[in-house]
């Protein structure tokens, strides 16, 4: 299983963890609905609350105001801005605890969020808290974290091909497959628009 709609469907009692605003306010992190303006004027990290397209799709980062609730449009949220390396990190549950299974390191575009220049396996493994546990049955699940800090977790291992470098193609050709080629990688096709949202699709990674 390597899509989200198919976790939702498989496993309608867990569908809270779906929700990320859910999860942000399980982390602990400042953050709220549309509607609700934050205290303190700072850069936020706006995305909607439910996205089974996935891909990131319509996460940004922006400057809101202390008071201001015009911001964040309805179905979406704010949450404090994390700094720091992303990672995407899979899991098994074993004998009462979540065991790492693999994890890559991602570099994205701060000016889109969907966009990733890179993904690098990494033998970086955050901990998972027990609060997780309530996943016990879904056997493997793969969370995405900024340094330790979980930010969204999927009912499902990552749907990435499995190589230790993963160079995302996109179809504005801004990527130079023939230098990459040249360096040993190869190109396979990995096609993907977010079910229509993202303005440029993925259409391959050069993976090595």
């Amino acid at each position: 299983m390597i899509h989200d709609f198919e976790a939702w469907k498989k496993y309608p009692h867990h569908h809270k963890w779906f929700n990320k605003l859910y999860l942000a306010e399980l982390m602990g992190y400042k953050c709220g609905p549309t509607g609700l303006a934050p205290d303190v004027t700072d850069h936020y990290i706006v995305r909607p609350i439910y996205n089974l397209a996935g891909m990131g799709v319509g996460s940004k980062v922006i400057k809101i105001e202390a008071g201001d609730a015009n911001k964040v449009p309805p179905g979406y949220f704010w949450c404090e801005f994390i700094a720091g390396i992303q990672y995407s990190a899979t899991y098994e549950f074993v004998d009462g605890r979540w065991k790492s299974i693999s994890c890559w390191q991602g570099t994205n575009d701060i000016n889109n969020l969907s966009r990733f220049v890179s993904w690098i396996r990494s033998t970086y493994k955050p901990k998972v808290s027990s609060q997780f546990n309530e996943l016990h049955d879904v056997g493997r699940i793969n969370i995405e974290f900024i340094g330790d800090k979980p930010i969204e977790v999927h009912l499902r291992e990552s749907p990435d091909p499995n190589y230790d470098e993963l160079i995302p193609v996109w179809a504005d050709n801004s990527v130079n497959k023939e230098a990459y080629l040249s360096r040993g990688y190869r190109y396979i096709e990995s096609y993907d628009n977010a079910n229509g949202f993202l303005e440029i699709p993925r259409i391959g990674f050069l993976v090595k």
